[in-house]
């Protein structure tokens, strides 16, 4: 992927955050501004986007039912559009409790580390990638890219 932005020619649709969490509390304007920076990268912009915060139960079900992989994870990213050469449509999936766990172990604060989540999925459905080192650090650049936007 490249590291520039795509042209200024994106379509910007709707970012619509959603928790099946009773009393999770999450700073949602921080999120989508982060979100809207990362979201800069999609070729083609956003028709909708939705961000959903879930369980460690409720992760780990969709964890083995669509990647076939045991266990809770942080963050599942679900593109939904049909066409390529369009905007894109997603879902992104977020566990708060994982969530929880890696904001304390590095000591930063919840709602930072949701948000990096977020801007972490929103990479996925641009097409960056996370499965070798480097690709993991071009990706962690650009999440903090999205952090400080936010």
């Amino acid at each position: 992927m490249s590291d520039h932005p795509p042209s200024s020619r994106r379509v910007r649709g709707t970012l619509e955050f959603y928790s099946t969490i009773p009393r999770a509390r999450v700073n949602q304007k921080y999120l989508l501004n982060c979100v809207r920076h990362a979201a800069k990268r999609l070729r083609h912009g956003y028709h909708s986007l939705s961000f959903i915060l879930i369980t460690d139960r409720k992760m780990a079900k969709l964890h083995r039912d669509y990647s076939g992989i045991p266990g809770t994870t942080d963050v599942l990213t679900f593109d939904l559009t049909e066409k390529k050469a369009h905007p894109v449509e997603g879902e992104i999936y977020i566990c708060l409790d994982q969530a929880r766990r890696q904001a304390a172990e590095w000591k930063i604060p919840l709602y930072r580390e949701v948000a990096r989540l977020a801007a972490h999925g929103t990479l996925h459905l641009a097409g960056y990638r996370d499965k070798t080192e480097s690709e993991r650090e071009g990706m962690r650049r650009l999440e903090n890219l999205a952090l400080q936007a936010g």
